[in-house]
């Protein structure tokens, strides 16, 4: 299979989002939105199509030591991997979050029982 550049027309647009959405991603990161984990993992959305886009070689080298004809569809499993790993990394924090919500409920709830004693010893007094 011979190799396909990309018209200029599409390295542009995918190039102008690329550049767009990673200013975008770094003045969030800047602002403390997004962490370094989070800022790498977003920029793959369009680190990985500007790399196949600007670097065809490269993408069909690619393909083709990894056996799949369509360089295309090696840049989508590879985006589908970045989506799982971000996902699988979400869920962490998710649960790290919940086990910190009911150790802050339990402790919430124990100062809130000790501050009723208190309350009811100095009025007993």
């Amino acid at each position: 299979m011979t190799n396909v550049i990309p018209s200029a027309e599409t390295v542009v647009i995918i190039s102008g989002f690329a550049f767009i959405y990673m200013l975008a991603l770094l003045r969030k990161t800047l602002k403390g939105k997004f962490d370094l984990y989070d800022f790498l993992m977003l920029s793959m959305v369009a680190i990985l199509p500007a790399g196949f886009a600007l670097f065809p070689s490269l993408a069909y080298l690619i393909s083709h030591l990894t056996g799949v004809v369509f360089p295309f569809v090696v840049m989508f499993g590879a985006l589908f991997l970045v989506v799982f790993v971000f996902m699988h990394n979400m869920t962490e924090r998710l649960h790290k979050l919940e086990q910190q919500n009911w150790s802050l409920i339990q402790e919430q709830s124990l100062l809130a029982l000790e501050l009723k004693r208190q309350k009811s010893r100095g009025a007993d007094t």
